[in-house]
C-alpha cells in the first residue's frame, strides 16, 4: 500500500502548479495559456523524479535517489531487498570459490560435477589420472570424460555409499577408485585415487589362491583313489590299519571340501563387481534347497515358511551357495528344528535362518564371516566345516547389496538374516526358472 504522505506531497505540487497557473490566467486572461502552463509545469516535475529514478535503476548499487517522500521509502525497501538477494546469492559462489581454491592445493585428485552429471571443476591431480584438461572436457558428461558402463549406471542409480573401481584407459591394469558425495544445492565432489597396485595384488591373491587350490585337486584325487584302494584289499582283522585308512580317508575329504570352498570363493570374488539382474523365484529356490536337505539329513525337521511373493535380482548360483552354507551350519550345531523363513520388511525381502543350538558369544560375531574364523576350533573340526561358509555368504551378499545380520545369545541358539533392498526384489509373475537349474559350480 503506497504511504499516505506520497499523496499529501503529490497534492501540494499539484496546488502549486494550480495556483502558479491561476496567477497567469489573471495576468493575461488567457486560459488556454495557463492550462498549458499548468500541464508543462506538471510534467516537467514528475519527469525529473521519473528520470532520476530510471538512472537509479540502471546502477541499483548506489542509494536511492528520493528520500523525501512516499515513493523514496518505497525505493529504499527494493534496495534492501535487492542488497539481501545479492549478499545470499554471492554466499553460494564465494563457498564454491574458497571450495575449489582449497581442492587445488591438495595432492589429491578431485572434482566437482553439477546436478546434470556435468564436468565443472577439477584440480591438476584429477587431470593427470585421467589425462584431460579441464579446458577442453568442462561442461562434458563425466560419463563421457572417463568412459565406461559402470560408471554411467553408478550415476543413474545414484547409490554412492561405496566406491567405484574404473579402468579408464587403454591399459587394462590402470585402475581408478571414485568416491562421491553430495554438497551445495545437488553437486557432486569427486575423489579420485589411483588404485592400480592394490587391485594387482587383490587380483594375484584370488589367483594364486584360485591356482593353487585347482592344482591341488589332482593329487589330492590319486590319494584318495589308493586310499579306498587299500580300504577295499585291507582284511576286516586288521582294526588298527583299517582305523588309520579311515581317517586318511576323513581327512581327505574335508580337504577336498575346502578346495572346493576356496574355488567358489576365488570365482565370486573375481566377479564381484559385475551386475547380476537374473530375475530368481525365492520361493521355488528355497523348496528345492529344503527338500535337497531333509533328504541329506533324514532325521532332522527344516520349517520353510514363505510369506513373501517378491523374486530377487542376482545370480542363482551364487544365492543358492550362501542360502544352503547358512542351512548347513543351522543344521550342524543344532539338534533341534531349524526354521528357514522368506519375508517383507520395510527395506526389502528377507531370508532368516534360525537354530536353537548353543549360541555364539557376542565378541566373537565381528569376525564370523572372516576366513577359517572358528569359534570353537575342537567343535568345528568335529562337525567338518571349512571355515569359509560364512566368508562366502558375506561375498555372495555385497555382490548382491544384501546385508547380513547375525543375533545370536548363548544358550538360546542364532539367527542369520539376509535383507535384500527394495530395487534388487520384483514382482514374481513372470519370473524365470533359472533358480532350478542353478549349478553351484562346485
Amino acid at each position: 500500500m503506497t504511504p499516505p504522505g506520497f499523496f499529501v506531497l503529490e497534492l501540494r505540487r499539484l496546488l502549486a502548479a494550480l495556483f502558479a497557473a491561476g496567477t497567469l490566467w489573471l495576468a493575461t486572461q488567457d486560459w488556454k495559456l495557463a492550462l498549458v502552463a499548468l500541464v508543462l509545469v506538471l510534467a516537467i516535475c514528475w519527469g525529473w523524479q521519473l528520470a532520476r529514478v530510471y538512472r537509479w535503476f540502471a546502477d541499483p548499487e548506489q542509494m536511492p535517489p528520493i528520500s523525501n517522500s512516499g515513493l523514496g521509502g518505497v525505493l529504499r525497501d527494493v534496495y534492501a531487498l535487492r542488497s539481501r538477494d545479492t549478499v545470499a546469492a554471492k554466499t553460494p559462489a564465494r563457498s564454491q570459490s574458497y571450495l575449489t581454491d582449497s581442492l587445488a592445493s591438495m595432492r589429491d585428485a578431485a572434482l566437482i560435477i553439477n546436478s546434470d552429471g556435468r564436468l565443472v571443476w577439477c584440480n591438476d591431480a584429477a587431470e593427470y589420472l585421467l589425462d584431460i584438461t579441464l579446458e577442453e572436457e568442462e561442461g562434458k558428461p563425466f560419463s563421457d570424460v572417463a568412459p565406461g558402463k559402470s560408471l554411467k549406471r553408478y550415476m543413474r542409480e545414484e547409490n554412492f555409499q561405496k566406491p567405484l573401481r574404473i579402468k579408464p584407459g587403454p591399459d587394462p591394469e590402470y585402475c581408478l577408485q571414485l568416491e562421491f558425495s553430495r554438497f551445495g544445492a545437488n553437486d557432486r565432489l569427486v575423489f579420485i585415487k589411483d588404485v592400480t597396485e592394490q587391485d594387482k595384488l587383490e587380483r594375484m591373491r584370488r589367483d594364486f589362491v584360485g591356482n593353487v587350490s585347482h592344482e591341488l585337486r589332482t593329487p589330492l584325487t590319486v590319494i584318495k583313489g589308493y586310499i579306498e584302494t587299500l580300504q577295499s584289499l585291507m582284511p576286516e582283522s586288521d582294526e588298527r590299519l583299517i582305523k588309520s585308512l579311515g581317517s586318511m580317508d576323513i581327512q581327505t575329504a574335508r580337504m577336498e571340501s575346502l578346495i572346493s570352498d576356496l574355488l567358489w570363493l576365488s570365482r565370486i570374488e573375481s566377479v564381484e563387481g559385475v551386475r547380476k539382474d537374473d530375475q530368481l523365484d525365492l520361493v521355488d529356490l528355497l523348496t528345492h534347497l529344503c527338500d535337497e536337505m531333509r533328504a541329506a539329513w533324514p532325521g532332522r525337521k527344516i520349517e520353510l515358511v514363505t510369506s513373501s511373493n517378491l523374486c530377487v535380482l542376482g545370480n542363482a548360483a551364487e544365492l543358492r551357495s550362501a542360502i544352503s552354507n547358512l542351512i548347513v551350519n543351522a543344521l550342524k550345531y543344532s539338534e533341534a528344528p531349524v526354521s528357514v523363513k522368506w519375508s517383507d520388511t520395510v527395506v526389502g525381502p528377507e531370508l532368516l535362518v534360525e537354530d536353537q543350538g548353543p549360541g555364539i558369544d557376542p565378541k566373537h560375531i565381528p569376525r564370523l564371516t572372516e576366513r577359517f574364523y572358528r569359534v570353537d576350533k575342537s567343535r568345528s573340526q568335529a562337525t567338518g566345516g571349512t571355515g569359509l561358509g560364512l566368508a562366502i555368504v558375506k561375498h555372495v551378499a555385497v555382490s548382491h547389496d544384501a546385508k547380513l545380520f547375525i543375533d545370536s545369545e548363548l544358550g538360546k541358539g542364532s539367527t542369520f538374516r539376509l535383507v535384500f533392498p527394495n530395487d534388487r526384489a520384483v514382482s514374481c509373475e513372470v519370473c524365470s526358472t533359472e533358480s532350478r537349474r542353478a549349478d553351484v559350480g562346485q
